[in-house]
């Protein structure tokens, strides 16, 4: 007797669960976590064209933003080291070679690599989240901006100058459940293996849902170039700029 009321019990759990989504229903959210995997994809690769051109101008000293911007973030049009108020082209100031595989730039008086020399630490903080959509699902929620229950990661790729990569992730470093906005420190230390060139960070924003996971990252990733050029403890910030549905800022510096 005991075993087929847990056997019917059990059977009515598995019932009320399945009424929940109907079979069109389950096809809609599959069609709809395709859709968006699909310019997730599209919009990642769009980002990586957008700082490739980016970087190219700043090289060729054609950039429409200003010289302290290219070098801030791709070392390129910086100020000379005897100079205190001429900028000069990256083609009069640098003589870029390539040389085991590695660039480097050369000056009159220092060599400064553009790839670390050895492997560093890296001090990862997310800083701020805050949910900037009503429709956070694609439905509206009555005006609340606080509907989303996202968990929130970091992938990082570094990338030595030839092209060859390797990947970390920080873990989940936020996990919100309808709370529309958050502010702190969520640290992360990952190491950083020696000859890395570039270092590009993806986040992750993904909402918990009772069936699926849904992915709402904006699919963008963010590459600061030449880190070997990075001071030890200089701090780098950056933003999901082109995030639609949320804000979300972090920082991180190497030692």
């Amino acid at each position: 007797m005991t075993h087929k009321f847990i056997l019917f019990f059990i059977s009515s759990l598995l019932l009320i669960a399945c009424a929940d989504e109907t079979p069109m229903e389950a096809v809609t959210r599959d069609i709809n976590e395709a859709e968006r995997q699909h310019e997730y994809e599209q919009a990642r690769q769009k980002q990586e064209q957008i700082q490739q051109q980016e970087k190219n101008a700043c090289y060729n000293g054609t950039s429409s933003y200003s010289k302290s911007w290219c070098c801030t973030n791709y070392g390129y049009q910086c100020y000379t080291a005897n100079s205190s108020s001429s900028v000069k082209s990256s083609s009069s100031y640098y003589n870029y070679y390539y040389s085991s595989s590695s660039y480097k730039s050369n000056s009159s008086s220092t060599t400064t690599y553009k790839y670390l020399t050895q492997s560093k630490t890296m001090k990862f903080s997310l800083k701020s989240y805050k949910q900037t959509t009503s429709a956070w699902d694609g439905i509206s929620a009555g005006g609340a901006y606080s509907d989303g229950d996202p968990d929130i990661s970091f992938t990082i790729y570094f990338i030595a100058s030839g092209g060859q990569s390797s990947s970390s992730t920080t873990g989940t470093l936020l996990s919100l459940q309808d709370k529309g906005s958050w502010s702190g420190t969520a640290t992360k230390t990952i190491s950083v293996p020696n000859g890395t060139q570039n270092i590009k960070i993806c986040p992750n924003v993904i909402d918990k849902d009772a069936f699926s996971n849904d992915n709402m990252s904006s699919g963008y990733c963010y590459t600061k170039y030449d880190i070997g050029t990075l001071a030890n403890n200089s701090i780098v910030k950056q933003s999901d700029t082109y995030a639609s549905k949320y804000s979300l800022e972090w920082e991180w510096y190497l030692y």
